[in-house]
């Protein structure tokens, strides 16, 4: 614990001790708060990384028959503590909080309960912050180019609790990761993956497990290569002008071999690249449902052993062409029972303009029109009711038919007595 108990007894010792207190969580129901009840002294706490044990000093008071542990959920929508758990004795003086988030703080309160089903002032709030799980193996690498295997190589975990390690590897033609090895003992450094295909690319990634059976994230993936691959394709160019539509264009493959190509696409740079589609030409037009969109491309060759050429080492970006810019100075005002509205451009690219007009039936009911193909930058309705609320909002459109975000609406009203 913080003071008498945190420093002899190690996360691990004093969690497996306390494992035994730990009760199961009792149903919500209201109580009666009686402040003459004892509230819980806390000694403190001891937090792991997915699991907090807590103790308290030991209640005398025959009244009390157990506590209530109260605790809030990290990023739920309701702030509050609830109550999570249930100590059906007044001799407990521990308890165990598990399947918690790593690195995440916790707030906790305790009360003493009666068999009449009333209840202490809670006990001070107590903000505990979960341990970050164990960062994964920093340093993983493979040597390639041997007959039929591959040797991998890792730098041993330099966290204590680690006891081994899982090695995953995935084929080039199969996307599941599987685990072809169990490695016991954190110093252990090195694997050699025996009885592999000729001609294949094979990714291999390492996880550490702790000795409670927790798995880190995986390292980085390495890959091994048995026989050279393609070349990495050269001159990869992207359109940023068409609408709703990327055209990708590149430098022909040299090998004789070639059997298509393979497009990979991200929304960032620095992203995961998902294969997209394969094709045999050196263009390709990715249709995209979407103005002003943009995607970060990687292109391989493939042989017809299917070989793959590592990734273009930088990103193509390409984009959709995006919408116009909204209309600007927009103004309006009722004259003459007419609706008179003023404008500017905000595009050079806007040929024409639509005016949303939303009629307020009700004070619940609306009714929207388009008036399209407005060329001016002014409009006139004389096609309005007296008191009657009216919503008026431009939209730039440009020579594609692609419409630019809205205006504020601006809600005018023809008032007659």
């Amino acid at each position: 614990m913080h003071s008498s108990i945190r420093i002899p007894l190690s996360v691990a010792l004093a969690l497996s001790l306390f494992s035994g207190c730990a009760p199961q969580p009792a149903p919500q129901k209201t109580v009666t708060i009686d402040s003459t009840l004892p509230v819980p002294s806390m000694n403190g706490y001891i937090a792991d990384i997915t699991s907090a044990a807590f103790e308290w000093k030991p209640i005398e008071d025959m009244r009390v028959v157990g506590y209530y542990v109260y605790r809030d959920t990290p990023g739920g929508e309701d702030p509050n503590l609830h109550r999570i758990a249930t100590v059906d004795s007044r001799y407990a003086t521990h308890f165990v909080d598990s399947d918690l988030k790593p690195s995440s703080h916790y707030q906790y309160r305790f009360a003493t309960f009666t068999s009449s089903g009333s209840e202490s002032v809670g006990s001070e709030t107590m903000v505990i912050e979960t341990l970050p799980m164990i960062a994964p193996v920093s340093f993983f690498q493979s040597v390639g180019n041997m007959p039929r295997s591959a040797k991998l190589l890792w730098r041993p975990h330099p966290n204590g609790k680690i006891n081994g390690y899982e090695i995953e590897r995935q084929e080039a033609n199969d996307q599941k990761w599987n685990k072809i090895a169990t490695i016991t003992g954190r110093l252990n450094a090195e694997y050699i993956d025996r009885d592999l295909k000729d001609g294949q690319v094979y990714h291999y990634r390492i996880k550490a497990v702790t000795y409670d059976k927790l798995v880190t994230e995986p390292s980085e993936t390495t890959k091994v290569i048995t026989k050279p691959l393609p070349p990495e394709i050269k001159n990869v160019t992207a359109t940023n002008n068409l609408p709703r539509a990327i055209t990708l264009s590149w430098e022909k493959s040299p090998i004789t071999d070639l059997a298509h190509y393979n497009i990979y696409r991200a929304t960032s740079p620095s992203g995961s690249f998902a294969y997209h589609v394969k094709l045999e030409s050196t263009n390709f037009t990715d249709t995209i449902n979407e103005d002003g969109k943009f995607y970060f491309y990687k292109i391989t060759a493939v042989d017809k052993d299917g070989l793959e050429s590592p990734l273009t080492s930088v990103a193509v970006q390409g984009s959709t062409l995006s919408k116009p810019q909204t209309p600007i100075a927009y103004e309006g005002k009722v004259v003459g029972g007419a609706v008179e509205l003023q404008w500017k451009s905000g595009d050079p690219r806007t040929v024409n303009y639509t005016i949303v007009k939303t009629t307020k039936t009700s004070w619940i009911s609306r009714e929207s029109v388009d008036i399209n193909n407005i060329t001016a930058t002014s409009f006139r309705d004389a096609d309005i009711k007296p008191n009657t609320h009216y919503l008026y909002e431009i939209v730039g459109v440009d020579s594609n038919g692609i419409r630019s975000v809205p205006t504020e609406a601006i809600e005018l009203i023809h008032e007659v007595k």
